[in-house]
């Protein structure tokens, strides 16, 4: 009788400890789910700070470029400097700004009447050439597609029909870009290429290229008289210091008889700009990308990162 109530009692007091451990366990669960909560309520709150500082910071580029008045555009000027982990309030801002007026304007190889620009086709043949992509006249021709109002197919390009017989199929967008992201939805472009095209190609250009800004390969497409001599030539000029009248590339050794051919293709201003404003609050991080246009100080593209 006493060894069964012995047991008895070591049953009970097993049941307790067991009952204590669980409700110690369940203690200290719901103080981790607790605290994870309230660290992701603050990580939430300081993200939200961040995108708002973020966007200040979209606003302070635009007022640097509004404040740029003189002839020219170039790397020597303020709004290229940048500005790097600014502290504001609790956290920091980083503003950077890139000329977007030495690119070539994809959207530009249709006219806003719908027909091919064949000039500028053909510069954009002579840029994927240089860069060595494969196949240049399977993506102009695509791209034209995609671009122009109707759903008549280049001879190596794809329109409506082509997009709607993939295995997930989609629409032919037969109008502008609107940013480099979408060109990987046309045939024959994808992320790698679009890597090797984006420090020469825009969707928010001009007709006229700045000398400044523009890259060997695109300098070379403009003309087929331009090559890579002339090309780095320029280029190295430039880095001395910027050109403020494009008069002075006449008097660079051997651009005398080149100028001629390229003067009404350039320039030494740049009128779109891409801005990248990028914030932090404690644990909170946000960057916010936006092409605007200095001229008219307007907003043309911003996306959220």
């Amino acid at each position: 009788m006493g060894k069964d109530r012995k047991n008895e009692k070591g049953m009970v007091l097993l049941i307790v400890l067991l009952v204590v451990t669980l409700l110690m366990t369940l203690l200290v669960e719901f103080s981790f789910s607790t605290l994870v909560d309230l660290r992701l309520a603050e990580t939430f709150r300081d993200t939200v700070r961040a995108e708002q500082l973020a966007k200040g910071g979209i606003r302070v580029g635009r007022m640097i470029l509004q404040d740029d008045n003189n002839s020219y555009d170039g790397p020597n000027e303020d709004w290229a400097q940048g500005i790097e982990q600014y502290p504001v309030a609790d956290g920091t801002v980083s503003i950077r700004a890139t000329d977007l007026g030495g690119r070539f304007d994809l959207n530009r190889l249709v006219t806003p009447q719908g027909n091919i620009d064949p000039l500028f086709k053909d510069r954009y043949l002579a840029l994927l050439d240089l860069l060595g992509a494969d196949d240049p006249v399977v993506l102009t021709d695509s791209l034209i597609d995609w671009l122009d109002p109707d759903d008549l197919s280049e001879p190596n390009g794809a329109e409506e029909r082509y997009y709607r017989s993939l295995e997930t199929p989609y629409n032919c967008n037969n109008r502008a870009l609107s940013s480099l992201e979408e060109l990987v939805l046309i045939r024959g472009y994808n992320r790698k290429l679009i890597s090797l095209l984006r420090p020469h190609v825009t969707v928010f250009g001009s007709a006229k290229v700045n000398v400044n800004s523009a890259s060997s390969e695109l300098l070379q497409a403009l003309v087929p008289q331009m090559d890579a001599v002339a090309a780095e030539t320029i280029i190295e000029a430039r880095r001395q210091e910027p050109f403020t009248r494009l008069e002075e590339l006449k008097e660079l050794p051997g651009m005398e008889s080149l100028y001629g051919f390229v003067y009404l293709y350039l320039d030494v201003k740049s009128s779109s700009y891409r801005i990248e404003s990028t914030a932090s609050v404690n644990d909170g991080h946000r960057t916010i990308v936006a092409t605007v246009d200095k001229n008219g100080d307007r907003t043309l593209y911003t996306r959220v990162l």
